[in-house]
């Protein structure tokens, strides 16, 4: 009515649990005014100020963090529902966002975790215009009122201190949907299963025999092939190759030409093979490259070599003094310990000589003090057969964006997983996805990144990364237990809140890789250890990763330790209990619509036991986390109707708003609630 005074009025509807909260509006008349929060527009016409709050509002010095540009606070998922999360400060008791779209809707934000330092709030909406503006209000444990603009804190909100979306012109993040829930199995292939002796190059030895950084054991692309079924028991729906392009060394990451699949790896014909029998089976190939270097065996440093700066290629690379060479000083072998290798002389002078006897660089021998082998051009930190390539130079930069079509265009992968990727030029990443993405629409795009990889996961440059950052957590939890439950559920906290849900759904959540450890080795070879990472890697958003041979329990420790050859023939080697543990949990992510889309909340933690929940509609997954197999009793705060175990052996029943458990003593329990 005309001159009745209206208010917005939250009744509060617990759906699920305490930690699962819709929020539905009403507007009320004054005399049934139960709350005092009166959002209105002053000013109607222009809008000039929103009040949200009667009374006074708080200008004190707050902690809250919002970056309407940075995707792991402001993103938009694949049905054009907005994610919004805002991290405070721990004083903060409610947090609202004030959106304007059609209609002037205040929205309470969801607390899904809280740590010692932040209580990180989200919600998603639903847009019901093209352009909406939003801010943010807030309350403090002692009901002081806060209005949260662009600006930072603000007495009230102006029009120039609110965000805005357009659903035209924002960038949006979109990933493949095979991605979503996704179990990575990675293949370093010259160490995964030997099919044809005749592939062999020189010198390789017997399979089986402890690795080396030098010695080939003859693993091949159709070894792969013969395996899919091995590969396909344990939930995967993406291989990853380890590179398989021309080249003389074990890890190919020194490429001599990058248009061609090493005829010892099968050739071209092998990959085209795989790619079709993996895509039969549903189970996309995503290979890896490094086109930050090359091998100085690569046409345009050959061209270098041979013609010195009359060399039309001499600006792909960066030449400190001609002519091109190496300086070398073996009176200095001694000092191998400083270049790496383990100290092993022997070793690394089999290697030198390798590299002088194929890179067709000129040698200079100098007594003088420096390094044992000295390039006289910029190389990848300092090795020697890798050569830099120049991304300033337009036609570098060209040859690498070739690379990067050809293999999706002529033979179909789904996607790429580029080596130290934050050694090349940051702007080049957009032309790779530009052009990656012309090529085809449903491609992943992986970068090689330690920690947060933020800047690179925003939907312009890579969809996700290797996680390393997740598994340091699981290193510091189950393998060396450096951390305690409380400090390992902070941990999940950070790690789900690093990026948005697209990235940290695309990225590789890895124990194990060709760079690190095994994680069996990081654990003290206790399989218990083991056990719990496997369940967070298929209970956590993000690709599951699986490095070849971890889930029969293969060993190693650092490089060349850890590229140990797949026991095919020695049964007896095999760890089946976390073989069949692997497949029971990968195969549930795989096939599980909450693993895939739903959102994560921590749900609580005490001395033992740490559990979150995934959570999809109107169905949650209960995700307890128990690493040293405690038996005590949990009780679990739940509005569910019903509670059934997928995963784990244990008694669980509802009683009185409680999910309880009892008879436990397992690592992980997995159970579904509706």
């Amino acid at each position: 009515m005309l001159g009745e005074k209206l208010i917005h009025y939250f009744f509060l509807f617990p759906y699920h649990s305490k930690y699962r909260v819709y929020n539905n509006i009403f507007e009320v008349n004054l005399n049934l005014m139960v709350e005092k929060h009166a959002p209105e527009f002053i000013d109607e016409g222009e809008k000039q100020k929103i009040d949200f709050f009667e009374g006074d509002v708080h200008l004190g010095h707050y902690d809250f963090r919002f970056d309407f540009n940075d995707k792991k606070y402001f993103s938009i998922s694949q049905d054009g529902t907005g994610r919004i999360r805002i991290h405070s400060q721990t004083n903060i008791k409610k947090v609202w966002v004030l959106l304007e779209d059609e209609d002037f809707r205040p929205i309470e934000l969801r607390n899904y975790a809280t740590t010692e330092r932040f209580i990180f709030w989200g919600t998603q909406i639903e847009f019901r215009s093209n352009i909406a503006k939003f801010s943010f209000a807030a309350t403090t444990d002692d009901d002081l009122n806060i209005y949260i603009g662009s600006s930072g804190v603000a007495n009230f909100i102006s029009p120039s201190e609110k965000w805005i979306y357009n659903s035209e012109t924002f960038p949006r993040h979109t990933i493949p949907d095979w991605v979503y829930g996704g179990v990575m199995y990675q293949i370093f292939p010259d160490r995964f299963s030997n099919s044809d002796e005749s592939l062999n190059p020189d010198g390789t030895v017997e399979w089986g025999l402890p690795p080396t950084r030098l010695d080939f054991q003859g693993g091949d692309l159709y070894g792969v092939i013969n395996n899919l079924d091995h590969i396909e028991s344990l939930g995967v729906n993406i291989i990853y190759l380890n590179p398989i392009f021309l080249s003389s060394s074990t890890h190919k990451y020194d490429a001599w030409d990058h248009f061609k699949v090493d005829p010892v790896l099968g050739g071209d014909d092998a990959l085209k093979k795989l790619i079709d029998e993996c895509h039969k089976k549903n189970i996309k190939v995503v290979l890896d490259c490094s086109l930050n270097h090359v091998h100085p065996r690569h046409f345009a440093f050959q061209d270098i070599i041979e013609k010195g700066e009359k060399s039309k290629y001499k600006d792909w690379f960066t030449v400190f003094d001609y002519p091109v060479r190496f300086i070398h000083r073996p009176h200095l072998y001694s000092n191998t310990y400083k270049v790496g290798w383990d100290g092993n002389e022997e070793e690394y002078k089999r290697y030198l000589d390798k590299t002088f006897k194929e890179t067709k660089v000129p040698v200079e021998i100098k007594e003088d003090d420096g390094p044992i082998v000295e390039p006289s051009f910029k190389a990848w930190w300092g090795v020697p057969d890798m050569p830099k390539v120049n991304f300033e130079n337009k036609e570098a930069r060209k040859w690498a964006l070739d690379v990067t079509k050809h293999w999706i265009e002529n033979f179909d992968i789904d996607g790429w997983r580029m080596d130290v990727a934050k050694e090349l030029d940051f702007s080049f990443w957009k032309d790779f996805r530009d052009i990656a993405h012309s090529s085809k629409k449903d491609v992943l795009l992986i970068s090689e990144i330690f920690g947060d990889t933020s800047q690179w996961l925003q939907g312009d440059r890579f969809d996700g990364t290797m996680n390393y950052s997740f598994r340091e957590t699981m290193t510091d939890f189950f393998a060396t237990k450096r951390i305690n439950t409380k400090e390992f559920s902070d941990s999940l906290a950070y790690l789900y809140s690093m990026y948005s849900f697209e990235a940290l759904s695309s990225c590789q959540n890895l124990l194990s890789s060709h760079d690190v450890k095994r994680f069996l080795n990081r654990c003290g070879n206790n399989e218990d250890g083991v056990l719990g990472a496997i369940f967070l890697q298929a209970t956590f958003p993000g690709i599951a990763g699986i490095y070849y041979g971890d889930e029969i329990g293969l060993g190693g420790a650092d490089d060349p330790f850890n590229r140990a050859p797949f026991p095919w023939e020695n049964n007896d080697l095999w760890n089946t209990k976390i073989l069949k543990y692997t497949q029971e949990l990968m195969n549930i992510k795989n096939s599980n619509s909450i693993f895939k889309y739903g959102r994560f909340e921590l749900v609580q933690y005490d001395e033992h036991i740490v559990a979150f929940r995934r959570i999809l509609k109107d169905e949650s997954l209960v995700c307890i986390v128990n690493r040293d197999k405690s038996n005590k009793d949990i009780n679990i705060v739940s509005n569910a109707h019903s509670a059934n175990i997928i995963f784990g052996d244990c008694e669980a029943k509802l009683d009185e708003g409680l999910l309880k458990i009892t008879n436990n003593s397992e690592i992980g329990l997995i159970i579904h609630e509706q």
